[in-house]
């Protein structure tokens, strides 16, 4: 048929029919708008009692458990609080937010729960999740993986041995923090222009798996450091003024051993601290591949804890330097913000293993490696065995990219990935155009080490808690070489688990009301000030304990920068009693609840009258309130416990170095909580030598200097910086020669004194 013979019946075919009109015209996509961001921090609520993750613990006998945990010793108190930070995103389109949480690692219930609780909030967002790794958060929120058994259900929880047992409660409580930080966030947003900058810091970690050398050469890891700082913009796109500061870095959160009970943010989160008090705004610890990089030690000795703060103000110096490189220019007026996310198969194989090749649910305390710790290569494949876990539903979790503008692309990984595979994963993303391409570990979910299968192969530790094997990390390479070969595509996504209900524990009562037990004394400078107070059961949260000191009659904060007041750790130590214990009486209704406040004061702690005061809730007889304590003012003047220590100077002259006295950490005898001198007083020499007492530029002292020809004058001696002594002229005369200093009269730039006379004998 003709198209002229065939048109008058088409007419007739639309008469009578519903024919098509006009087409309309392509919507066009819309457009996104400026970058806004926000940030927002919240306590992530966990009460003291509950074990922390990371490493495998048993109980002492002093331990005197809690309701908060179960097959591991209780946290006994706290050094620095753990907490979310949330950095908030969005350019109109897209709406992320960013997460950091001081855990261990992210259970696949958590994020679940997490996004099921933000959409009730109706707080919908794109969740990038992540954890610092600290080795003293909480755990009890990573639900069973069994051994295989006979009968499903029954094997051994492989994961309690280092995270407890899980618990849905303790699971909720961090959720409803995290949905607080989330919603403040959010609610705050402003336009930011953003900036980065990148400094070396391999001073700060190390290689801690040497079965790897024979791979990839001795010393392999991580070094940089990258920053990727935020400011808030005028109407013009011109930076006015710093908002938050993201810190990418590798490092373990390992300084405290496995019988430490006090909960940390450890060294990411000291290196955070210091570093938001340097640079004034918030700065958020961004863990990368840190699973094969452990935090390196003090080079003058400190450990514990001050061991935590030495290497959090020394690496907040270079984390400084970062900041200034990252400062952003002119924000554009339409800024790129991506959120995409991959839903990757784990099962065997999928993973890429033929039946019988490997354990069907995954395996744990896998056999691979040579002789022993750091032995030669000799393992094939087949010759892995490991302990076979019961067979679980296959699970897509996640990978998750987050792109900031055209230049920044994050992308996570459920695990602890090490550094070979990490460079590979980051290689994977050179397509996407991106100037930084950083992973981020310990995110979304967690399965342990993530290794190239040539390091997985030799040995060590991280294969037996690696539960897909060697040929995962590669499977986990692949699965991103796919997804940015694909990534204008739609993705498979990831699965969102079923969460079970919370039971809510109930609070013991307290005997009566909140009072102090032990008030703080008064004391000299170097003393650690003590205020032992009856308050609430730790359900209700940690007290918050503030340092107050006292200005022209009236109380304030003490600031420990210009931006944060003393509040809790790490200046103030917090340690949690009960009587009676849980160990004691499991099912006791009413116990007095004893917490412990600890303030170590240093050389240079300004003189005064101080006083705490504590804040939080009690329940009396049934009755819920809140209380405010206050201690009773205590004085804090001058030490008198400078001593000096003679040398010769390459030129002849006398040399004196004055001291503090040594301040080795000191723990007390039943648990392994430290007790006094947790602070740096001097972060350049061993504290077991005792910190210098430096004297002012331009100082002088006097005492009486005895000849070896038996003749007594007296000396001058005056303060040289470059000897960090105080130095007399040249000595003449060879022989035995002895100095006396009156009390007082060896002063140092803060006023701090000999209490004593002191005596030194030196020969020329």
């Amino acid at each position: 048929m003709s198209l002229r013979r065939a048109f008058p019946a088409l007419v007739v075919l639309c008469i009578t029919t519903a024919c098509p009109g006009p087409k309309p015209e392509p919507v066009p996509p819309a457009e996104p708008g400026p970058l806004l961001a926000a940030v927002a921090t919240r306590k992530l609520d966990q009460p003291v009692g509950t074990s922390m993750g990371g490493y495998l613990r048993t109980r002492p006998l002093s331990d005197p458990g809690s309701p908060w945990a179960t097959v591991f010793p209780a946290s006994r108190g706290v050094h620095t609080e753990p907490t979310v930070r949330v950095v908030a995103l969005t350019n109109g389109l897209t709406r992320v937010a960013f997460m950091r949480l001081d855990l261990t690692i992210i259970s696949p219930t958590l994020r679940s729960r997490l996004l099921a609780a933000l959409a009730a909030a109706g707080e919908p967002a794109h969740v990038l999740m992540y954890a610092t790794h600290t080795h003293a958060g909480p755990a009890r929120f990573m639900p069973p993986a069994r051994l295989a058994g006979s009968t499903p259900g029954t094997g051994s929880d492989f994961v309690a041995l280092v995270m407890d047992s899980y618990d849905a409660e303790l699971e909720t409580r961090l959720t409803t923090a995290i949905v607080a930080a989330t919603t403040e966030a959010f609610a705050s947003l402003k336009p930011v222009s953003l900036g980065v900058g990148t400094m070396e810091a391999g001073d700060f970690n190390n290689d801690r798996r040497c079965e790897n050398d024979p791979v990839y050469g001795h010393d392999f890891r991580d070094t940089a450091m990258t920053m990727i700082r935020l400011d808030e913009v005028d109407a013009a796109g011109t930076p006015i003024r710093p908002m938050v500061a993201m810190m990418h870095y590798a490092m373990h959160g390992t300084v405290l051993g496995s019988d430490n009970t006090l909960q940390s943010t450890e060294a990411p989160g000291a290196l955070e601290l210091y570093a938001s008090d340097l640079v004034g705004v918030p700065v958020m610890y961004v863990q990368g591949a840190a699973g094969d990089v452990s935090p390196r030690g003090s080079p003058f000795g400190h450990n514990d804890l001050q061991g935590l703060e030495r290497q959090g103000r020394a690496g907040a110096a270079l984390a400084r330097e970062a900041f200034v490189r990252a400062q952003p220019g002119v924000a554009p007026s339409k800024q790129r913000l991506d959120f995409l996310e991959r839903g990757v198969l784990v099962g065997r194989e999928a993973i890429g293993y033929a039946p019988g090749a490997f354990p069907e649910g995954g395996g744990i305390q896998c056999a691979a490696g040579g002789p022993g710790a750091c032995g030669v290569y000799k393992s094939l494949p087949s010759e892995v065995v490991c302990l076979p876990l019961e067979r679980r539903t296959p699970f897509h979790t996640a990978l998750s990219m987050l792109r900031l503008g055209d230049d920044v692309v994050l992308l996570s990984l459920p695990g602890e990935p090490g550094t070979g595979l990490s460079r590979k994963i980051t290689g994977a993303l050179a397509p996407l155009g991106a100037k930084t391409a950083l992973t981020v570990g310990y995110a979304q979910d967690h399965y342990g080490y993530l290794l190239e299968e040539d390091d997985w192969l030799r040995g060590g530790y991280e294969p037996t808690v690696s539960a897909w094997g060697w040929k995962f990390g590669p499977y986990l390479l692949g699965e991103v070489q796919s997804f940015v070969a694909t990534v204008d595509q739609s993705q498979t996504p990831a699965d969102v688990l079923p969460v079970p209900e919370a039971t809510k524990r109930v609070p013991a009562d307290a005997p009566g009301p909140v009072a102090v037990v032990t008030p703080p004394p008064d004391s000299e400078r170097l003393a650690t000030y003590v205020m032992v107070f009856e308050g609430g059961d730790p359900a209700f949260g940690l007290p918050q304990v503030s340092l107050e000191v006292q200005d022209g009659g009236v109380f304030g904060p003490v600031q420990a920068s210009p931006t944060r007041a003393v509040i809790n750790g790490p200046e103030l130590m917090i340690r949690y009693d009960a009587e009676p214990t849980t160990k004691a009486d499991p099912g006791a209704t009413t116990r007095r609840h004893l917490w412990t406040v600890k303030f170590e004061t240093l050389p240079t702690t300004p003189l005064g009258a101080y006083r705490f005061v504590a804040r939080g809730s009690t329940k009396v007889a049934g009755v819920t309130s809140p209380y405010e304590l206050i201690s009773r003012v205590f004085q804090v003047v001058k030490s008198r416990a400078i001593n000096v220590r003679a040398r010769l100077t390459s030129d002849g002259r006398l040399a004196l170095d004055p001291r503090f006295p040594p301040n080795e950490t000191e723990y007390a005898s039943d648990v392994h909580d430290v007790v006094h001198n947790y602070r740096v007083r001097d972060a350049f020499v061993n504290p077991r030598d005792g910190a210098r007492a430096l004297g002012a530029v331009g100082a002088m002292v006097t005492g009486l200097l005895r000849s070896p020809d038996a003749t007594s004058a007296m000396t001058t001696l005056s303060w040289n910086s470059a000897e960090a002594a105080w130095v007399s002229e040249p000595l003449t005369t060879t022989g035995a020669y002895s100095i006396d200093f009156a009390p007082g009269a060896v002063v140092d730039a803060n006023g701090n004194e000999n209490g004593a006379v002191l005596s030194i004998s030196f020969t020329r």
